[in-house]
């Protein structure tokens, strides 16, 4: 996840610094402590990141994707770890960003990354 929420964040700095400077205060304020205390899941808390951040870059929605292709709204609060989490932007021609995908995913997975992130 690290290296995607890093360049979303290189990203946001250069289109919107007011963003940027609240990504980096949810970062130190929210995410950080809660998962060094323990105090959420730390995968959990790292996607619901993700999601805000990829929202802050285009409107949008997160959707996860589990082995068969299918589509559903994702819930951060109950993250599978053989799911693939996008960012699908409302504008058609906005590209989708991958807040997750699984070690090993399936075919279905690895085609819909195909027709969504390139």
């Amino acid at each position: 996840m690290r290296p995607v929420y890093r360049k979303m964040l290189v990203q946001l700095k250069q289109a919107d610094p007011a963003a940027f400077q609240e990504a980096t205060r949810r970062y130190r304020e929210d995410l950080e402590p809660a998962v060094a205390g323990g105090d959420a899941d730390p995968i959990a808390a790292w996607l619901d990141y993700g999601c805000w951040l990829a929202g802050r870059l285009a409107e949008g929605r997160a959707m996860a994707i589990d082995a068969t292709g299918r589509a559903r709204p994702f819930e951060p609060s109950a993250p599978d770890a053989g799911t693939m989490i996008l960012h699908v932007p409302d504008d058609d021609r906005a590209q989708a960003i991958a807040l997750a995908m699984p070690s090993a995913p399936s075919e279905s997975q690895r085609e819909t990354a195909e027709l969504l992130l390139r």
